[in-house]
């Protein structure tokens, strides 16, 4: 008799087992659905916030497809902030932006945009981010030494703005840097030496 229950408790034992893994896979899926949707409404409140695209406000689900200069995923998040100069006027509003909203961003371009203040530490901790230009602004102060853990950053241009001191031996650790223009600063000292092993370098 053991031999013949046996096997109808072993598949009760598998079907449980199938349920609760189909019950686990489900949530968290809708976990990481919840997390999405939270990342995008953090996203947008953060551009909204500073007065940027405010004129877009009631567009806010459409972002992506409605502000200019903003551009996204497939899943909705934005990976690129490029504004025409004409359309947008930032000036000190910058240095009070929530950049660590923007977890999958990988170019920020905003050359001739009438920055100014310091450049904004959350930017140092996005980790898609490959394109960083802020050129022909009036950004000043010194270069912040955490840009050197943007590991995965390809171009980097602070040219033509009011940045002083030296320049920190941190970017020697942009091992994919492929472009680096800091001219038309303030600059003072050597040229850091870490500079030099930079063997992507061409610009």
């Amino acid at each position: 008799m053991a031999s013949i229950d046996y096997e109808p408790k072993r598949l009760a034992i598998l079907s449980i087992s199938i349920f609760l893994s189909c019950i686990f896979v489900s949530s968290t899926g809708l976990v990481a659905a919840l997390d999405d949707s939270a990342l995008l409404a953090s996203e947008g409140k953060a551009l909204l916030e500073r007065g940027w695209w405010s004129q877009y406000s009631n567009l806010t689900s459409h972002r992506c497809k409605y502000w200019p200069g903003i551009f996204c995923d497939q899943a909705g998040r934005i990976t690129k902030i490029s504004p025409p100069p004409e359309f947008l006027k930032v000036g000190n509003k910058f240095g009070k932006m929530n950049f660590s909203c923007f977890s999958n961003l990988v170019r920020l371009h905003l050359p001739n945009h009438e920055l100014s203040g310091s450049i904004p530490p959350q930017i140092s901790i996005l980790p898609q981010l490959r394109y960083l230009n802020l050129s022909s602004n009036y950004l000043a102060g010194e270069l912040p030494s955490s840009l050197g853990n943007l590991s995965r950053l390809v171009e980097l241009d602070f040219s033509s703005n009011n940045f002083i001191n030296y320049i920190p031996p941190e970017l020697g650790n942009l091992k994919n840097l492929v472009t680096l223009n800091l001219s038309y600063n303030g600059f003072s000292g050597p040229i850091p030496s870490a500079l030099c092993h930079l063997d992507n370098l061409t610009h």
